[in-house]
């Protein structure tokens, strides 16, 4: 294939990626962690880097970028996620450079756009967290990793530094910088390059232990969820992400695609056929070392952690794919499945994320007085302020209100679940002195609205009792 045309395959795909990334950054709302990233970022830089060992479970290097990003263009939606968006779209032509350099150029245009159309690379590009940047500098490793076995020793320094700065925007970047170092230390003669370009990202891991003892305790919740049902499920949502329409039958054609791409890698030629085997021996070490850890008692595993395993990943069936017609046939499928899949989200609010500004935009009219706000799951009024700026902890015995309003948010979409559900509102209890003058459901919250003739106090045993859900609720004020 022709250098010219391979270079215009490689810019259309990054446009299309492009197209399935940016223009639809605003159709959701934040949702918790990204209101925990626009609150932290709306301080100086100082106050950030204090916080991150007090709040967050993951190194300096995003929060240090979007600080600066965000200074330049803002923390609402699009100014955060654009950052993510670009990240994730540059990881595209990455992945075509790891897989011609590993595999061949056709393997590297498709591997290219299987990374384009991926739901869950989208799904993270329109996120305001580190996982785009994660997965980018990931493939760029990989990249290098690949230049440094096949061209020589000097791409060493590249390798170093990229996974150096992976490894300082996410902790679970090790799992694949380390099995690319032993690579590195097992087939580079003479050995001593290889010995002194691994130091970099070692030495970097151990600067970052006393961070990692300090943030210890701030570590994910994963318990939500069994460690068999997160083991079973990561393979599917790398492959074709969330949540969307006919979940299981496109699950279902998706991993037939997938077998026919891993199958199809018989007919590779050997050099394609090892480097292809390389390049799945990477994604495989980054999935199955933190499952590994996880079942002897280190449980940090969730999929979104493993998102740096797609793009060798898809090198590596990418590399089955571009052995014929058959297997380009059956990319071709699966980029287009993928491309429903990840299109579904912003389409239909209800394979999406927790609809915080949704629910707020039904609070935000104003209330008769004061308004106690009873909303589910538990958020705090800082990670509310991008949406509603104004609200005051009551009292612990409870407030004087003229309106109650209890807020049930559906949460449980965006985590193959299916669609979200907002909670189910029977009869609404009574409360003394209200009466109830709006109940509406939408499709991603739940809102019953109290009202009284004259300021009424209300304990706090009854306001939490309002909750919609079995969650412990969060209680604010709102209004005068």
């Amino acid at each position: 294939m022709r250098t010219r045309t391979t270079l215009a395959i490689v810019v259309a795909l990054t446009l299309v990626g492009a197209a399935l990334r940016l223009p639809t950054l605003d159709r959701q709302s934040f949702w918790l962690d990204e209101l925990v990233t626009a609150s932290l970022l709306d301080h100086g830089l100082g106050d950030v880097l204090r916080e991150i060992p007090r709040t967050e479970s993951t190194p300096f290097v995003y929060y240090a970028v979007a600080w600066v990003w965000s200074s330049l263009f803002g923390v609402g939606e699009v100014g955060l996620r654009t950052l993510s968006a670009l990240a994730g779209t540059a990881t595209i032509p990455v992945a075509y450079g790891a897989g011609a350099v590993l595999v061949s150029r056709r393997a590297g245009l498709v591997a290219a756009a299987l990374v384009a159309t991926n739901p869950f690379l989208v799904w993270y590009s329109q996120e305001a967290r580190s996982y785009a940047l994660l997965a980018l500098l990931g493939a760029a490793s990989v990249l290098a990793f690949g230049l440094a076995l096949r061209r020589g020793t000097s791409w060493l320094v590249a390798w170093a530094a990229l996974s150096a700065l992976a490894l300082a925007t996410h902790y679970f970047a090790v799992f694949l910088v380390a099995a690319e170092a032993l690579w590195l230390l097992l087939r580079l003669r003479p050995r001593r390059p290889a010995i002194l370009a691994s130091l970099v990202p070692a030495a970097t891991l151990v600067a970052h232990v006393p961070l990692v003892l300090a943030q210890r305790d701030n570590a994910e919740a994963v318990a939500g969820s069994s460690l068999a049902d997160r083991i079973a499920g990561i393979p599917k949502d790398l492959a074709v992400g969330y949540s969307f329409p006919a979940e299981a039958l496109g699950s279902a054609v998706a991993a037939l695609l997938l077998v026919v791409g891993v199958a199809l890698l018989a007919r590779a030629g050997p050099s394609e056929w090892r480097g292809a085997l390389l390049a799945g021996s990477l994604a495989v070490v980054a999935i199955l070392t933190p499952v590994v850890l996880a079942l002897v008692g280190a449980d940090y595993l969730i999929a979104r952690n493993t998102i740096a395993a797609v793009v060798p990943a898809a090198v590596c069936v990418g590399a089955g794919y571009a052995t014929g017609r058959l297997g380009l046939v059956a990319a071709t499928a699966l980029c287009v499945l993928s491309a429903g899949a990840a299109l579904a989200p912003n389409l239909d609010t209800s394979y999406g994320r927790t609809d915080w500004r949704g629910a707020a935009a039904a609070l935000d009219a104003p209330a008769a007085g004061t308004r106690a706000i009873v909303v589910t799951p538990f958020m705090s009024r800082t990670l509310w302020r991008p949406y509603l700026p104004d609200l005051r902890e009551p009292g612990p015995d409870g407030a004087t209100v003229d309106e109650i309003a209890a807020l049930g948010l559906a949460t449980e979409g965006g985590f193959s679940s299916g669609r979200v559900e907002p909670p189910e509102v029977g009869a609404p209890l009574p409360v003394d002195g209200f009466r109830v003058v709006h109940v509406v459901r939408e499709p991603t919250y739940t809102l019953v609205l109290y009202r009284a003739k004259r300021p009424t106090f209300v304990p706090m045993s009854t306001l939490t009792a309002l909750a919609l859900t079995d969650e412990q609720p969060g209680v604010l004020l709102q209004g005068s």
